[in-house]
């Protein structure tokens, strides 16, 4: 890489850092989230990093037996 180049990329890094540039600093997040989750080295696992399945809560789940409302019915 030549003197100029290196200069460039050292005079955008601190707005490459703080997000600015092409899309908000999209690229640079989605970069670190794949680096992140494929990080095998560190020790990351999908399947050891999952959260515990939830407990059945037995409950059972449906529509409410009458709704109650405030608005009064006139009969003609």
């Amino acid at each position: 890489m030549d003197d100029s180049n290196k200069r460039r990329r050292e005079a955008m890094r601190p707005v490459e850092e703080a997000g600015g540039g092409e899309a908000g600093g999209f690229e640079l997040a989605e970069e670190a989230l794949v680096e992140q989750a494929e990080n095998w080295e560190a020790g990351r696992s999908p399947a050891r990093d999952a959260f515990p399945p939830e407990e059945d809560s037995g409950a059972v789940y449906g529509e409410a037996d009458h709704e109650h409302s405030s608005e009064v019915e006139r009969q003609d």
